[in-house]
């Protein structure tokens, strides 16, 4: 399963949401008379969803490996666009307990996610080098 699979459903909440707004007129204070306002309301849906979908927040923090095994970072956050789209998976690199990681953005398409019991294991296809030399992504992590 990859990453992009798994978050769809996350994306798909949000577009679903979005694609469901409707138009509501609510009045709105004036000195002079009434006057509305257009709001928009989103009706709500319910999703089942399958015991294989991750949620973000047992994602983030998962230790990336590559195809020989080797620690290479972890996934400290995702890129979502247009409110429904994960368009990259940001992952910390380098550095030794904190200090000294970068950051590089990667296709979700690129990170495999696969169940290990109660946890998730991530892999890319990539050597530390690779993503030594990949384009840093500005990032200021919360915290």
């Amino acid at each position: 399963m990859t990453l992009k699979t798994a978050l769809a459903t996350a994306a798909l909440l949000l577009a679903v949401g979005q694609a469901q707004a409707q138009t509501a007129t609510q009045p709105e204070a004036t000195t002079g008379g009434m006057t509305t306002q257009q709001v928009k309301t989103a009706t709500v849906q319910f999703v089942t969803l399958q015991p294989t979908a991750a949620v973000t927040s047992r994602i983030l923090g998962t230790k990336v490996t590559n195809a020989q095994n080797e620690s290479i970072g972890d996934i400290a956050d995702l890129v979502i666009v247009d409110g429904k789209t994960v368009q990259a998976v940001i992952l910390g690199v380098g550095g030794f307990l904190g200090i000294g990681e970068r950051y590089v953005a990667v296709s979700p398409d690129s990170v495999t996610l696969t169940r290990d019991g109660d946890t998730w294991k991530a892999s890319v296809n990539a050597t530390k080098d690779d993503l030594n030399k990949a384009p840093a992504f500005d990032y200021k992590k919360k915290g």
